[in-house]
């Protein structure tokens, strides 16, 4: 009699377990725990500006103790590289002991070489062909085992990678549109590899594509629940609906204000792949919600918000929403070649942006963001 009951209830908490998954998805709290969302930003790689100074002297700007730091892996070779280089994991090994609630996110690219996918141009290997589809099938398993390895030696085995970031997008040559199905398998195959390394179990993996539609539906290239820990979304306030940007040049500040709601609701909230998407996406897939990088944007050809506070506020809205489930963000804070983003003063505290009413109320909300970070 006893054993019946026993089993009867076995069976009935099987039943129920994917819709008790399902609520908590959706009505749970801030996940995975209770400090999130955390606050990270790029500040380059490295240089004077760059890297661990250039992520301290971000965080003094915004009154904080600590920011999460996040960097990019170079592309153009394997080793010392992708393999994660002494170069790049030591400094910030050191600031991660030193800084109380640090972790850092880095962007791995999948495939090395130029866009065509032609390979690397010198070192070993030099012009061998590289594809998603030798990822698939295991030909590059030795160097993510080895980039497990240095970073665990490093002492960032709990780092959060960006694997084959932005990988909707034509310009990457990770790029997914020609075989997505090939993309989610090689993404499937390094995480193997980087888990089965010791240690390697602490790792966490940000599936992530970029806003909108773009070249394909970026959910053809999910690798399985199995196999991401996050769902990450890359965001910026640029927008080529008509319409929207570029905003004429004799536009009244009602107009500008106007156009930049329209690019908020239409494009980035509720577009074709926008912020809901993705939020209810993760959801779906019981994965906490990141936003890698954002940021207002000034782009040579118009595309841009410029200056606009509005983006600012509802970004940090949608961030902290706990309905959304955000567990880390990224400023991207830095003048990049195809678009300038930066809201901070720089390491000298002296640099001027070209987004002051954008960084002021960035510094006012996010200046008071939870995690831990003022610890």
């Amino acid at each position: 009699m006893k054993a019946n009951v026993i089993s009867g209830l076995l069976t009935l908490i099987f039943c129920l377990l994917p819709f008790m998954q399902n609520a908590y998805a959706v009505t749970g709290s801030r996940y995975p725990d209770s400090k999130a969302p955390y606050l990270g930003v790029y500040r380059w790689s490295i240089g004077v500006n760059g890297g661990v100074v250039g992520n301290e002297a971000f965080a003094r700007w915004m009154g904080l103790k600590v920011v999460w730091g996040e960097d990019f892996m170079p592309s153009d070779q394997w080793v010392n590289n992708i393999e994660g280089g002494e170069w790049q994991l030591a400094p910030w090994a050191a600031w991660k002991t030193v800084s109380r609630g640090a972790k850092m996110i880095f962007s791995v690219p999948m495939l090395p070489g130029s866009w065509d996918r032609s390979g690397i141009a010198e070192g070993s290997g030099v012009k061998e062909p590289v594809s998603l589809q030798d990822g698939a099938k295991g030909v590059y398993d030795s160097h993510f085992k080895r980039l497990a390895e240095n970073l665990i030696k490093a002492g960032l085995g709990d780092s959060i990678l960006r694997l084959g970031w932005e990988f909707n997008g034509g310009w990457y040559s990770w790029r997914a549109s020609d075989d997505p199905s090939a993309f989610a398998a090689y993404w499937k195959q390094i995480v193997k590899t980087m888990r089965a390394v010791p240690g390697g179990q602490n790792l966490r993996f940000c599936w992530n594509p970029a806003l909108g539609w773009l070249s394909f539906p970026a959910e053809k290239a999910w690798p399985g629940d199995d196999y991401v820990d996050y769902v990450g979304l890359d965001v910026y306030d640029e927008s080529w609906t008509p319409g929207t940007y570029p905003i004429p040049s004799n536009a009244k500040p009602q107009m500008i204000d106007a156009i930049h709601r329209k690019v908020w609701n239409d494009v980035i909230l509720n577009g074709d792949h926008g912020l809901k998407f993705w939020s209810v996406f993760a959801s779906q897939h019981h994965k906490p919600f990141a936003i890698p990088e954002w940021g207002v944007s000034d782009r040579a050809d118009g595309h841009g918000g410029m200056d606009d506070p509005f983006f600012i506020r509802k970004m940090y809205d949608f961030i902290h929403d706990p309905s959304n489930h955000i567990y880390f963000d990224c400023y991207f804070d830095v003048q990049a070649g195809d678009g300038h983003h930066q809201l901070s003063t720089g390491v000298s505290g002296k640099e001027k942006t070209e987004f002051p009413k954008s960084a002021l109320l960035f510094q006012k909300l996010f200046g008071k963001q939870s995690g831990g970070s003022k610890e």
